[in-house]
């Protein structure tokens, strides 16, 4: 529902007019941890865990709110040849006109139906208001002009030659200028004009902005004119003085280069958005918020009444694009009312054609200019520091003589362009909040553009592009949401009505919708497919909402057994269970309903809310039990291997196997494990270790006799099953051998002259022998000796050596006989040589 004062500043399409002249021309939720009695949920409660589901006449916000959307509806029908909506007006007798584009053509609402009354085929309309009781249309073209609605004709009041486009036009009340006045924003040159019909020269140039086009315009409660532009995105502010004085200052520079909507809010604080149309980009600029964050307290926001400082904290470069406003200059007139809407013009614009060679020539001499270099740039803040200290005195934001004129009223026609900080590249675009005070918040940003803005009920309305969607924004708790989606491309156009409605238009197609000044009285919210992952038996929901007196809730659910409703029969919907006010419960306590719903492995919920003009049932939280029946544990792998390493002839063998296993639960139970081993050929198992919960460890096979072994792994899932629903598995490991003594070596011998002959055997009862050597005396160097088939390929091998030409006495021969596992035996005999 938006029922408030109109708002006081009307904005423009800005760049993107161009490119939007010439194309008119031409899951869900977190993933499910199931345990087989432990009951788990599924938990919505954020922006991310509601978004994917379905909405009808509600709206999820940026707190993981579900909430009743403001009434909607489509008005008439738009001729082809109009695909877009520049601008609405109301006049005091309720009429509403519309400026439609790209060729020239204005429109009137009448009853469902949209009913043309001019048409501008080589001219085009982007602003329109209302002078001396009649509507007031800026026409733009070759030779721009402003005209008045009289009897059904059009007559031209005021001709602005060598104006190409007039972007917004305000009417300032009467005393500022001393007489009736209207202002134009205009391009490609960005003056801003005062037109006085009734003077001889009526037309005098109030401001070159020295920006390409001055897109926008607004008033605030103190007179001052508010002024936004393109190229650098400036916000300039002007205060009238004398009838042909005035001062101006640049209030803020944002860091993208268009300023697209401006608005006075009803506390004469000044709302800005951008409009950047390289940042307009289809989906979200952001995730949707997937984690609580709290809620800001909105009774700490309600009084804004703490003192200014002497000077705002800070050095400007701190805030990088932003330059923080000075103190605000005494004025000794009364304050001036903000403009209302049947005061003033508000409409959204686009940029210059691509034909029109006044912009092209700036364009080509902007890309002429030399890149600056650091040490420019260095200068150039330095230069900053200075001017922002110059205007918090002056209120006069003023440039050096080497970077070109004053924001000053102008008549010489040379252009320069303004002094601003370098600004600091961002995604999307933003709505700003200048306070009373000057300083500068963010309070919203998107890869959208901000084509308009309006203040309803303390709230921000944000009609956007390129995705046609208006957000409803609390600037005090950042509180966002998507109110409507048009399934345009653009919402250039917003207005509200006397009767508290609002009214949109929309481009691409070019469409006419109202918003109503209520709530809508009943809406849907259909949650996304939830997956429990098997087959469950569904426990008990529970929702914490808010439902004022006068609303209700209700709650449907439904299940199946393939994710997509559509593809195969589910349930019928369940009957429906209401949740009403309960003043006995606090107001956050849970509402309990039991899911009707049969087991299934998805289920979806439904809920309808239904409100009144203004209330509205608030949804912050749903939680869904369910328990699936127990699954037996499954074990993908099991290994038993001893370490893999070169051994030393001299070196132990390693002892230790290493067990290893892979396992999971499709309840995601805690599992634990038993290993035992059992003999090859023997039905009997033996014990290694129990209640292990860790998927390794390491087996000392020194307390096991050698021989070959199965080895076994049990995963069990009974730390959360009862003894009689706790479920086990088993897997084996291949075959492994124990094998940890070395084999028996027998050894002849024959002592003949100056030369021993040995020979023997080596024999192993589970391991291939490996090698064989011996070593005479003191000789630390062994020699390999060869079996008598000349390869190592059996447990038990025959040998002889002879060794030659000793010397007389006595010697030691030592023999080494290995097994592929490195258990190693040593022999010696002593001889005598003669």
């Amino acid at each position: 529902m938006y029922k408030s004062p109109r708002p006081c500043g009307s904005t423009r399409f800005p760049r993107t007019a161009l490119s939007l002249l010439l194309a008119t021309g031409a899951a869900c939720l977190m993933g499910p941890t199931a345990s087989a009695i432990q009951p788990q949920r599924f938990q919505h409660a954020t922006e991310a865990d509601f978004e994917p589901g379905e909405v009808d006449g509600t709206l999820v916000t940026s707190l993981g709110d579900v909430k009743l959307a403001t009434e909607s509806k489509t008005v008439g029908e738009m001729p082809e040849e109009a695909s877009v909506i520049y601008d609405l007006y109301q006049m005091p007798d309720g009429t509403i006109y519309l400026a439609a584009g790209p060729q020239g053509k204005l429109f009137k609402q009448d009853g469902d139906d949209v009913v043309e009354v001019a048409d501008l085929p080589d001219e085009q309309v982007f602003a329109l208001g209302e002078y001396d009781g009649k509507l007031l249309i800026a026409i733009s073209g070759e030779s721009s002009r402003l005209a008045l609605l009289e009897d059904g004709e059009l007559t031209t009041l005021t001709e602005l030659e060598g104006v190409r486009y007039i972007w917004d036009i305000l009417i300032p009340p009467t005393e500022m200028f001393h007489g009736p006045t209207i202002l134009a924003a205009t391009g490609t040159e960005g003056k801003l004009l005062r037109i006085k019909p009734d003077d001889e020269a009526p037309v005098t140039e109030l401001m070159d902005a020295q920006q390409a086009n001055i897109l926008c315009l607004a008033m605030d409660n103190q007179g001052r004119i508010i002024a936004g532009t393109d190229e650098d995105g400036l916000v300039l502010r002007l205060e009238a003085g004398e009838e042909d004085g005035y001062q101006a200052f640049a209030m803020f520079d944002a860091p993208e280069p268009e300023i697209g909507a401006l608005l006075v809010a009803s506390d004469g604080s000044v709302y800005v958005g951008t409009a950047d149309a390289e940042q307009a980009r289809p989906g979200r600029l952001e995730e949707a918020a997937s984690e609580e964050a709290g809620r800001p307290d909105d009774d700490a926001n309600e009084s804004d009444d703490t003192p200014a400082p002497e000077e705002a904290p800070g050095d400007p470069e701190e805030i990088p694009g932003v330059e923080p406003e000075p103190e605000p200059l005494d004025d000794a007139s009364e304050p001036v009312e903000p403009q209302t809407e049947s005061q003033t013009d508000n409409t959204d614009n686009d940029a210059a054609e691509q034909s029109d060679t006044t912009a092209s020539d700036q364009t080509e001499l902007a890309q002429a200019d030399a890149e600056p270099t650091p040490e420019q740039y260095d200068r150039l803040r330095e230069l900053i520091r200075d001017r922002l200290s110059q205007a918090r005195k002056s209120g006069e934001m003023q440039a050096g003589s080497g970077l070109g004129g004053s924001v000053k009223s102008s008549s010489s026609g040379s252009r320069s362009r303004p002094v601003s900080a370098p600004a600091v590249e961002k995604e999307g675009n933003a709505v700003y909040h200048i306070d009373s005070q000057g300083f500068v918040h963010e309070v919203f940003r998107d890869s959208v553009m901000i084509l308009k803005l309006v203040e309803a009920d303390g709230k921000l309305l944000a009609a956007t592009g390129n995705e046609g969607q208006v957000f409803v924004i609390d600037p005090a708790t950042r509180e966002n949401a998507v109110l409507v989606d048009l399934g345009s491309e653009q919402v250039p156009a917003m207005l509200l009505t006397k009767d508290g409605s609002t009214v949109l238009g929309s481009a691409n197609p070019a469409e006419l919708f109202t918003l109503g000044s209520s709530y809508a009285h009943r809406g849907v919210y259909t949650s996304p497919t939830l997956d429990a992952a098997q087959i469950s038996l569904w426990g008990a929901m529970s929702l914490t909402a808010d439902i004022p007196e006068g609303c209700s809730l209700t709650v449907e659910t439904r299940s199946g057994n393939v994710q997509d409703p559509e593809q195969a029969a589910w349930s019928t919907w369940s009957s429906a269970q209401s949740l009403m006010p309960d003043t006995k419960l606090p107001a956050l306590a849970p509402k309990e309903i039991a899911v009707q719903a049969p087991p299934a492995r998805f289920l979806q919920y439904r809920l309808t809310l239904t409100g009144t003009d203004d209330l509205t049932p608030v949804v912050d939280r749903v939680d869904a039990a369910y328990v699936t029946p127990n699954l037996k544990p499954v074990i993908t792998k099991v290994t038993a291997a001893y370490p893999e390493e070169e051994a030393e002839p001299d070196a132990p063998p390693a002892t230790i196997m290493n067990i290893e296993w892979e396992a999971a639960d499709d309840n995601l139970d805690p599992l634990v494990y038993k290993l035992d081993y059992q003999p090859a050929g023997s039905d009997s198992a033996l014990l290694i270790a129990e209640d292990l919960t860790e998927m390794t460890y390491e087996w000392e096979t020194r307390r096991v006799p050698d021989g070959r072994y199965t080895v076994r792994v049990t995963a069990d899932d009974r730390p959360d099953n009862p003894g009689d629903m706790a479920m086990t598995a088993t897997r084996r490991a291949s075959p492994v051998l124990v094998d940890n003594s070395p084999p028996d070596l027998t050894i002849e011998k024959s002592v003949t002259d100056r030369k021993i002959m040995v020979s023997g055997q080596a024999k192993d009862d589970w391991s291939t022998i490996r090698s064989l050597a011996y070593t005479l005396d003191s000789d630390d160097e062994y020699h390999p000796i060869l079996p008598s088939d000349l390869i190592f390929d059996s447990t038990q091998e025959s040998w002889d050596v002879t060794i030659p030409d000793l010397s007389p006495g006595p010697h030691v021969l030592t023999l080494r006989a290995a097994d592929t596992r490195g258990n190693t035996v040593y022999q010696s005999v002593i001889f005598q040589i003669k």
